[in-house]
């Protein structure tokens, strides 16, 4: 259960109570959110902690893409983590908290001439969620770069971890099993050329634009790409390219986004998921994964 005024003692003017999911995720789509609250402490993901073990489910987002809320709303705890946002540099390596945008993190890097992380150019999101979900492209994964992370594990201990104490896989790390809340990663980098850089990020953010549809709300990619194939390959050779229901659409540009083309629901977009999961199975035998997280009720 959730108790208002214990959360507005802790949070105050940072927590908000039956907020519309559409404000705060990529998707603009979704029902009512019973809490959301913008934790900026230790002692803050304590307090979730121990509410979340008394039964409070809670959430941790970034800039709340690869996810899907249902229109039913959550009625849980969604914990927004930008204000975990310092990055700080030396010998080589970034410390990363776990709110900043991966966009930010490039700015930072062109800044300050540091090389190793322009792949990241173009994907949504933030570090943690980056980290969570071992995001990357172009054959090239964020553990990859990752030296160690702090986090607070299930159990409530604070711990470090080091790259090679973490399972990583294609879009998979292991923290998902154990770890409540990341809280940073230390990143190697290395110094570069300031214009070399700038250039790497330009051509690889002039592919994303030429090859996604990045003029609509989505949550990014919707499918894993399945072992020796890729997902929207798959899609749109299933003639699915343009497929709609409501206001969602299976994007003309790349087929493993769905786009939401001004009042999409949710639940649009979760059947044409499903409609999309059949398919593939029926002609390829194939199960598509999804990339993004379903939160709250869905069929």
């Amino acid at each position: 259960m959730i108790h208002k005024k214990q959360i507005e003692g802790i949070f105050g003017e940072r927590a908000v109570f039956n907020a519309s999911a559409r404000k705060f995720t990529t998707f603009k789509t979704g029902g009512s959110v019973a809490v959301i609250v913008f934790p900026s402490t230790e002692k803050e993901i304590d307090f979730l902690f121990d509410l979340n073990k008394d039964g409070v489910c809670v959430k941790f987002i970034g800039c709340g893409s690869n996810i899907l809320i249902s229109d039913d709303g959550f009625d849980g705890i969604i914990a927004i983590t930008r204000n975990f946002s310092s990055i700080e540099y030396s010998d080589n390596f970034l410390r990363i908290f776990s709110g900043v945008e991966l966009k930010k993190v490039l700015g930072f890097c062109v800044k300050n001439t540091l090389q190793n992380l322009e792949f990241l150019a173009g994907i949504p999101g933030t570090v943690g969620g980056s980290i969570i979900g071992n995001a990357g492209a172009n054959n090239k994964s964020i553990s990859d770069v990752i030296h160690s992370i702090r986090f607070l594990d299930k159990n409530g201990f604070w711990c470090e971890k080091r790259k090679d104490d973490i399972i990583w896989g294609y879009r998979y790390s292991d923290l998902r099993r154990y770890a409540f809340f990341v809280e940073w990663a230390r990143i190697s980098v290395e110094k570069g050329d300031r214009k070399i850089i700038k250039e790497n990020i330009k051509d690889i953010m002039k592919k994303r634009i030429q090859n996604q549809p990045l003029g609509y709300p989505s949550a990014g990619c919707i499918f894993k790409n399945p072992p020796g194939n890729f997902a929207g390959m798959l899609i749109e050779n299933s003639g699915l390219k343009g497929f709609r229901i409501g206001d969602a659409e299976v994007s003309n540009k790349h087929a493993n986004f769905i786009i939401n083309l001004g009042n999409a629901t949710s639940l649009d977009i979760w059947k044409i998921m499903v409609h999309i999961q059949s398919t593939i199975k029926k002609k390829y035998n194939i199960d598509l994964e999804p990339e993004i997280e379903l939160i709250g009720r869905f069929p």
